[in-house]
């Protein structure tokens, strides 16, 4: 009886020791590839979210409502009145050359001057609607004799006595893409858009 009680439990350990297996390497090549294909997702999740907030576009668009807020708050008026432009500071600071004395800008090139520097393309231009005409985006000009704006297309803006509000590279040339920051402001109480573009 006892013999048969311990055969049957030596029976049955050994049963129960040959359901168990060893690892296979099937088993450890499928964990390893497993685990590295989450490592790769992840890394590549992580990447793709904070991708836009360091190179590209997002950057552009940051430096370009860095420049617009600069030159209508600051630069080409007073902080204490912003996006109202003086008249003088505007006009000489599209014109080029040596500023006024108590203007908020040097004769700097224009992307040393509003801080962006390197292989981006800058242009700045003053636009608007002062004739009443269908199209509110025309390119301003000032007109010195007058003392008052008027739009590109009524005027000849090549005049020695008028001067085109448009400053920096030629947005035309532009085939990149290209982001635009826009800010309403007034000069010599009218109000206008002064527009930044940078690609």
């Amino acid at each position: 009886m006892d013999n048969g009680s311990a055969a049957d439990g030596t029976n049955a350990a050994s049963s129960h020791r040959s359901r168990r297996r060893a690892q296979t390497t099937l088993d450890f090549t499928t964990g390893v590839v497993l685990f590295v294909f989450v490592l790769v997702a992840i890394f590549a999740f992580v990447a793709g979210t904070v991708q836009p907030f360091t190179t590209g576009d997002q950057e552009d668009i940051v430096a370009v409502n860095r420049v617009a807020d600069g030159l209508g708050q600051d630069t080409l008026g007073d902080p204490d009145t912003p996006y109202t432009l003086d008249t003088d500071c505007t006009v000489a600071f599209f014109e080029g050359g040596s500023p006024p004395a108590d203007c908020r800008f040097s004769d700097q090139p224009l992307d040393e001057q509003v801080g962006v520097t390197g292989s981006a393309f800058l242009n700045v231009t003053i636009r608007g609607n002062v004739s009443g005409s269908a199209s509110p985006n025309e390119l301003l000009c000032w007109d010195e004799t007058a003392g008052e704006l008027v739009e590109q297309g009524d005027t000849d803006c090549t005049a020695a006595d008028v001067e085109t509000l448009a400053v920096g590279d030629d947005a035309e040339s532009g085939a990149q893409s290209s982001v635009t920051a826009r800010r309403a402001v007034s000069i010599n109480g009218t109000s206008v858009s002064l527009v930044v573009k940078l690609w």
